[in-house]
């Protein structure tokens, strides 16, 4: 297979030949795996987010314009999915010490055993919501499409979340750390 150009891939990529697809990936993973560590600075995540770009280039071949390298084209896909990962585990970090801080739990800074416990109460539908947006990183859309509701009622769902969990972490706190 290596006989091909990497043009030559592309074109029998989008052909539907995934063995072309297999042939680029191993001429790039170890590039993309740089580009994830080095935005990241965590091996096990860089090789989650090297294997998102990976799946992500698979189904987006067909956008790699005529004439443009794939190698630069699958490097930033890795690049901007490092940095959404990033932003949004920023967003959930930002969203648990907003939590600890509005309630003012008598739990010690950095105790997050009072935000599990609030979090085991809350309904289902509100939890998986507030685990794939703020846990997982998840843009609003593609909880949406995990959830099969629409982006919206995410936002809604999310909304409705983060008044329970302080209210259920200030109850904790007035019970004097004792669990519900």
């Amino acid at each position: 297979m290596d006989v091909f150009n990497e043009e030559q891939l592309v074109v029998r990529c989008r052909a539907g030949d995934k063995s072309a697809y297999g042939e680029l990936v191993k001429r790039h993973v170890r590039d993309v795996f740089a580009v994830c560590l080095g935005a990241v600075g965590n091996a096990a995540d860089a090789e989650d987010l090297a294997q998102e770009a990976m799946v992500k280039g698979f189904m987006e071949i067909g956008r790699l314009r005529k004439g443009d390298s794939f190698g630069p084209w699958i490097r930033r896909i890795a690049r901007n999915r490092s940095i959404d990962f990033l932003r949004h585990r920023q967003v959930g970090r930002d969203a648990v010490e907003t939590l600890n801080r509005q309630c003012d739990t008598s739990q010690p800074t950095g105790d997050h055993a009072s935000l599990e416990h609030a979090l085991t109460r809350l309904d289902e539908k509100y939890r998986q919501a507030v685990l794939l947006y703020y846990f997982d990183g998840e843009r609003t859309d593609l909880v949406a499409e995990k959830l099969e509701i629409s982006p919206a009622a995410v936002l809604s769902r999310l909304s409705w979340a983060r008044r329970q969990l302080r209210q259920l972490l200030a109850e904790q706190g007035d019970h004097d750390g004792s669990t519900l």
